[in-house]
């Protein structure tokens, strides 16, 4: 995590300087004190006023400091949970299918708003106590061997011994932490769930049946939280007791030395005061280091999240579809026990229309999959224009292929938005893709224009306005290889056949459509037609009628 303190090392700068400055102050004044408590006893009342206004003034200072400190502390923290959520979106957003699918989005999105807000906090205050304590407790121990050595080492003893049962919390805390973090993402799951479910819940009335899916979860963070709180609890209440006991020791010690007139009433008021601070710092350290140490499984957690274990493919070559795209020998299997695709074999030329049709469950999702670079464990070979995929940069792969599903995801945001993806296109880049896709056609009756919203997930939309602009996506980035993946069977027959037909007539285009069924009027259009059945193909030649 040393990252993040380097990236605003300025804010860390601020706040160790002002919390060191802080922490000095303090044992300066217990200083004075003695000072203070002497001159009354000796009756030097001028000296006395004089240190009056002197520790007027670093009380003031302890004030300022103090106050800017704080200021500092907390803008770095926000800029640490700041910088860990863009991380952690980077992270999760850069893996590869395989690895995006290991978890619940749901859980993603409790360690993008939740665990890095909770992981700063618990990384960046606790820090900076205990270097500014460390350094004031240094300072304190230095002045106590300064004024009594034999004191300085039964402080140090005392100190030393009531940190001995609070750093016995450590591997508890851990536990409750990693706990508190998976019931916080199991929370989130369901919470997900039933906000995406919200139409099935309403149609079936099942809302008191899935509200007690997310009670549970919900009481079981509460009991988390719970144990957590009771945990911490102890842990403060032992540091204290210890340090308490440690005080009346020390006191002792020095009462029993300034009755015996080995030091002055002023100095065991100091030492007293010295020891506070020193036992304080001390404390402070057995609570936190606890805390902190509990902190390492969720650091690896979430920097695993951040750094991952690299891209699936690794290569560097340029993607391109200018000739072909040609597989051989294609074997896949998501368990080794069931095999997916086997030896399959496929060619499909530049500008060339491919119809693949197979019963649901027969591997032609798996195939797109493999095409379009989303799994990198297949035997054989998967060739653009000769390049084998593994040695394609994966990232330029999405310049040349284009997958279109069923379902189609639209933001809640404007069609622009939607259609360009944030990206900048020419005016008559963007027209042209609205009239090949046909958005032009339905886009007089949407409010707004290209400005208007499509609402969640494309709410203010029928299902056919939603492929067009879909198709839109993919046009307007002059893709070379257009996937249809049951692109057009989620909407009516009439509309489907027109989207269809219009791809077909594009001369420019390389169609793959994936289908279950082939619709009527249009089989004799495609080049080619492709049976795949158990993972095996069969090709056959259109017939016209």
């Amino acid at each position: 995590m040393l990252r993040y303190y380097k990236r605003h090392i300025g804010w860390v700068a601020a706040a160790l300087i002002f919390g060191i400055a802080t922490q000095l102050l303090a044992p300066f004044s217990a200083i004075m004190e003695q000072r203070m408590i002497d001159m009354v006893i000796s009756g030097d009342m001028e000296g006395f006023h004089g240190a009056l206004w002197m520790a007027g003034a670093v009380v003031l200072g302890v004030a300022l400091s103090y106050f800017f400190s704080g200021v500092a502390r907390k803008c770095f923290e926000a800029k640490f949970a700041e910088a860990l959520r863009n991380d952690l979106y980077d992270g999760i957003m850069g893996r590869d299918l395989v690895q995006f699918e290991e978890r619940d989005t749901a859980e993603y999105m409790s360690f993008v708003t939740s665990n890095a807000s909770s992981l700063a906090g618990n990384l960046s205050t606790p820090v900076f106590h205990l270097v500014c304590y460390g350094v004031s407790a240094l300072a304190v121990l230095s002045i106590m061997v300064y004024y009594s050595p034999v004191l300085a080492g039964a402080s140090v003893l005392c100190g030393l011994l009531s940190m001995v049962l609070p750093l016995r919390f450590n591997k508890k805390l851990q536990e409750l932490l990693m706990i508190k973090v998976a019931k916080n993402a199991a929370m989130s799951v369901q919470l997900k769930e039933a906000l995406n479910g919200h139409e099935v819940i309403s149609s079936f009335g099942v809302l008191p049946r899935l509200r007690e899916r997310f009670v549970e979860a919900s009481a079981h963070v509460s009991e988390t939280d719970c144990r957590m709180g009771v945990t911490t609890s102890e842990l403060e209440n032992v540091g204290q007791v210890m340090d308490r006991a440690a005080w009346f020791v020390n006191f002792l010690i020095a009462g029993t030395m300034a009755a015996r007139g080995e030091i002055s009433v002023g100095t065991l008021v100091m030492f007293a005061s010295l020891f506070g601070y020193f036992s304080t710092g001390l404390t402070l350290y057995a609570q936190m280091l606890p805390l902190l140490m509990s902190q390492k499984k969720n650091i690896q957690l979430v920097l695993g999240m951040i750094d991952g274990t690299g891209r699936e493919f690794a290569g560097r070559e340029e993607a391109s579809f200018a000739d072909r795209l040609q597989v051989r020998d294609l074997s896949f299997r998501y368990t080794e026990d069931v095999p997916v695709l086997e030896h399959l074999d496929l060619t499909l030329r530049k500008n060339e229309k491919l119809v693949l049709i197979g019963p649901s469950g027969c591997g032609k999702s798996t195939l797109i999959k493999l095409l379009s670079g989303n799994y990198a464990g297949y035997t054989g070979s998967i060739c653009y224009d000769g390049k084998e995929l593994h040695d394609v940069d994966n990232r330029k792969l999405r310049d040349v292929v284009t997958v279109i599903h069923q379902d189609t995801f639209l933001f809640n945001d404007t069609l622009r938005f939607n259609i360009c993806l944030g990206e900048e296109f020419s005016e008559e880049a963007l027209q042209r893709a609205l009239r090949l896709s046909g958005v032009d056609r339905f886009l007089p009756a949407i409010e707004g224009g290209l400005e208007g919203s499509c609402g969640e997930n494309g709410a203010h939309l029928s299902g056919g306005q939603r492929q067009r602009i879909a198709l839109a996506r993919a046009l307007i980035r002059g893709v070379d290889l257009l996937i249809l993946d049951e692109g057009v069977s989620a909407i009516d027959v009439a509309c489907a056949n027109e989207i269809e037909g219009e791809l077909l007539d594009m001369e420019e285009l390389t169609l793959l459509t994936i289908t279950h069924r082939i619709r009527d009027g249009l089989m004799e259009r495609y080049d080619r037609i492709l049976d795949m059945e158990n993972g095996k193909l069969r090709e056959r030649v259109p017939q016209v009628r």
